[in-house]
């Protein structure tokens, strides 16, 4: 074996051994809820994923929703809303690209109606009972 030819293999093993994923796809699902820490109402709240759609209604100031099921989903995902009949949308942010795990997450919303911008907080809440 010549030396380009052990440098060559020498430096696709070396390739190999150093990629990474650049996504983490747990089993799923996620459950999430909204809480609006705002003294705001957010209207018709709709969080859109790749997985799936889940309307979240009227959230009131400082308020909770239910937990809605979702395929799998990312730390900051597609929201639209409505603010004092103003239509927001906020689309995701996707220099984020590491999945959540399984399990019961809080959105935690704050928008910013002058610079029209959406601070998305996310909690971990608690493992899934029903799985």
């Amino acid at each position: 074996m010549n030396k380009i030819t052990f440098l060559s293999i020498v430096l696709t093993a070396i390739v190999l051994i150093s990629c990474k994923k650049t996504e983490y796809t747990p089993d799923g699902p996620t459950d999430i809820r909204i809480h609006n820490v705002s003294s705001l109402t957010y209207d018709s709240v709709v969080v859109s994923t790749s997985w799936g759609i889940n309307e979240f209604g009227t959230v009131n100031p400082w308020a909770k929703t239910e937990y809605k099921r979702f395929e799998k989903a990312y730390p900051k995902e597609q929201v639209n809303m409505y603010i004092d009949s103003v239509s927001y949308e906020f689309p995701p942010d996707d220099s984020i690209r590491v999945l959540l795990q399984q399990g019961k997450f809080t959105y935690e919303l704050d928008v910013d109606t002058v610079a029209k911008s959406l601070d998305i907080h996310v909690i971990a809440d608690a493992p899934l009972d029903d799985i």
